[in-house]
Order: C-alpha cells, then structure tokens, then sequence
C-alpha cells in the first residue's frame, strides 16, 4: 500500500468522492463498483461524509478517527488482455450519445496522430477525448512506442484533475475497474454503465491502439 501524508477532498458526486494527496495521486472512494479508479475502492455510502484520508501502516484513517484495518484496495495493473471492441461497433454506439461534429473532429486527430492538441475536448465529467487518449495510454504502458511524458506535461495545463490522473494511472499500466473486466474477462456492460460516455471513450481508444499497431 502506498505511503502518502493526509490526502483532503477536492470532488464529490453522488456516488463518488476522490481525495487528492499532495497533488501526487487521487484515492476513489464509491459506493459504485463501476466506477473504482486506479487507486481506490468501493465502501457503503456513510464513507462519502468523511473529508481527509490517511494511509499508513497498512490502514485507512478517515478524518482522523475512522481506522479500517488492512484494506482491501483493487489491483489496477492489467494482467491479461483477452478481448476488445472493433471501433466501427463502438462508433456506433457513440452516434447517438456526441454531436457527429464532435466525433468528426476526434476521428480526425487520432487519424492523423495528432494525441495533444484536443486534450480536454468533449463531453464529459473526464472529457471524451481524455478518456480516448487513456485508452491509448494504457495500452502503450506494454509497447512503450509513444513518448507518454509529453503528453501527461501538456494535459496537466489543458484538462481537469481527474483526467489528468486517470492519464497518469494509465500510462503506468494501471486501468480503472471497469476497464480491467472489459480488458481481462470481456466484461462490456461493466465499463458501458462508467459514465455516459467515458466506457466508449475507454473502449475507442485501447482499439484505437491496436488498429495502430496493426
């Protein structure tokens, strides 16, 4: 488990509320198992009332009373990779949900190679391309052929927090929940509920990757 000072709260929705650290990592506590990130877990709804969180020796300590004892955080490294979505079925589902504009613009990018100039476009608690690029970010974590550091520079500057660690998390190799069932045990339903359009964009860009690799 990590070693990290007191992590406050910085975002909150109605199933979710993420703990920043020092500006270094961002815990996810939810009460939706779709929706664990990186580094987090999924607990019962009284955890959303807590606003600090400490991790030290081997436990959690909420605002500074609330211990849990050898917490059992989800693994985000992905191990296997046994299926994914051909982009044409992803596009389709993605049509009635964005503007064509929007998708237009997107396909036009990724097609040209083009992974910085449209950071924090799109719609979106993360932004659709953002979730597009951590898909690609992902999958270049065992390739290695895209120089992530670049990237992560600039999108700290053009998008919000919780994109730019969902990157950050991603080009080391490690998945929120939903996309390690959709990765690992073809689990689509899962990583479809995970937002309105972040599971697509997740899906859009890990198929991106391997048409690229060809």
């Amino acid at each position: 488990m990590k070693k990290k000072h007191t992590a406050k709260e910085f975002f909150k929705t109605n199933h979710t509320k993420y703990f920043l650290f020092n500006d270094e990592d961002i815990f996810t506590l939810t009460t939706y198992d779709n929706r664990v990130g990186a580094l987090g877990m999924s607990a019962p709804p009284h955890f959303l009332n807590f606003s600090t969180l400490k991790i030290a020796n081997n436990s959690l300590i909420f605002d500074n009373t609330y211990l849990v004892e050898n917490p059992i955080l989800y693994d985000p490294k992905i191990s296997t990779i046994t299926f994914y979505e051909p982009i044409k079925n992803i596009y389709v589902k993605l049509k009635p949900l964005v503007d064509k504009r929007i998708l237009n613009k997107i396909d036009s990018q990724l097609k040209s190679y083009n992974f910085t100039d449209l950071i924090g476009f799109g719609p979106g608690l993360t932004p659709l391309f953002d979730d597009i690029l951590s898909g690609i970010l992902l999958i270049n974590s065992i390739t290695k052929k895209i120089d992530t550091e670049s990237i992560l520079n600039i999108a700290k500057k053009k998008t919000n927090k919780l994109s730019y660690f969902q990157m950050f998390y991603a080009a080391k190799g490690y998945a929120p929940k939903p996309v390690k069932q959709y990765l690992e045990s073809k689990n689509i339903q899962s990583l479809l509920k995970m937002g309105a359009t972040s599971g697509l964009g997740w899906m859009w860009g890990i198929s991106f990757f391997f048409d690229l690799e060809g």
